[in-house]
């Protein structure tokens, strides 16, 4: 019975940017959880109800609707948005800082949400509805963005990690420097001890009676 090999055949790794992006997916959506939860709790706090955020996320899809909607499905659309974005966040930050050191990278961080920060209560928020400026002050946006930019430094150790894992360096069989003789260690420690050893002198030839 002959056997068919159905193993696929060695590939090259995928390019280095694959695992930048796969960091910053790792990355967004545990950051993109935290905010959420923190949005709901922030809303409880206002005595607001949880969802409220997340309803007027979902103001592009439903329109005037989600002001006399309940949690439902507009919930999951404006939930699914901001996560959806915070995600996408943590990506660009993560092709754009991987490479860099902690200090860089740290820095980096605070200017990317800086930014987006204003971006958002110039632009985004606005975007969303005309009235999303009440439900998404900066008592809610200050302390999720600031901590979005600490858990943007993790991007760098995931793509390292991610890389080592699905992309390891193959490892050399000898110490770089040295070249290979073709002879088995031990092979090589024979001959240099016989190399080592001095040789003996040849019998002198016997003289005739």
């Amino acid at each position: 019975m002959q056997v068919v090999d159905l193993r696929p055949p060695d590939l090259p790794p995928p390019p280095a940017w694959v695992f930048r992006v796969l960091a910053g997916i790792d990355t967004g959506a545990v950051a993109g959880l935290i905010l959420l939860v923190w949005f709901a709790v922030h809303s409880r706090l206002l005595r607001e109800p949880w969802w409220a955020k997340f309803n007027l996320a979902a103001a592009p899809f439903f329109g005037e609707r989600i002001f006399v909607m309940g949690p439902g499905l507009a919930t999951l659309a404006g939930a699914a948005l901001l996560f959806l974005l915070f995600c996408l966040l943590s990506v660009a930050y993560c092709l754009l800082a991987c490479s860099r050191g902690a200090v860089r990278a740290s820095l980096l961080a605070a200017l990317w949400m800086t930014a987006w920060h204003v971006f958002a209560d110039r632009w985004l928020w606005p975007l969303l509805d005309s009235s999303a400026g009440a439900w998404f002050p900066w008592s809610a946006t200050v302390p999720a963005h600031a901590a979005m930019a600490i858990l943007l430094l993790r991007c760098p150790a995931r793509y390292r990690r991610l890389l080592a894992l699905l992309a390891p360096e193959p490892v050399s069989a000898q110490p770089p420097g040295e070249e290979s003789t073709g002879a088995s260690p031990g092979m090589a420690d024979v001959s240099a001890g016989q190399a080592e050893t001095p040789a003996e002198p040849p019998a002198p030839p016997a003289a005739d009676c």
